[in-house]
């Protein structure tokens, strides 16, 4: 993971190659909660955290995980999980963003990205 700029969007997170993660709004960030299951998650993939989470240029304190209902463990960043959008097809691509009004970039400390439309 990594921080990311998006000219529309400013600073976002972003994985190991370049796509953009996205917060779901009814999941929670205090205490952390990830609800996006299912079918849900097919769509929207839960970031996994491996052995270790690499990171660069992103706040160390931000970053942790949650325990997913099937016991996996999710990334998190400022308390909120976080996902990929399987309809990003390309490093950069922010499709996801305002999806159903409830998916957005995640900004470096886990708040919505600041759309520079709104």
């Amino acid at each position: 993971m990594q921080l990311g700029h998006n000219d529309r969007l400013g600073s976002t997170v972003v994985d190991g190659e370049g796509f953009t993660l996205y917060r779901f709004d009814p999941d929670s960030a205090n205490p952390s909660k990830a609800t996006c299951v299912g079918g849900c998650a097919v769509t929207w993939p839960p970031v996994l955290a491996n052995d270790k989470i690499v990171f660069q240029r992103l706040y160390r304190d931000k970053i942790s995980t949650v325990t997913r209902p099937d016991g996996t463990q999710q990334v998190t960043i400022g308390g909120w999980p976080v996902y990929r959008f399987s309809k990003d097809t390309a490093a950069g691509e922010i499709k996801g963003e305002g999806v159903g009004g409830t998916w957005f970039a995640v900004a470096p400390d886990g708040t919505k990205a600041k759309d520079s439309r709104d």
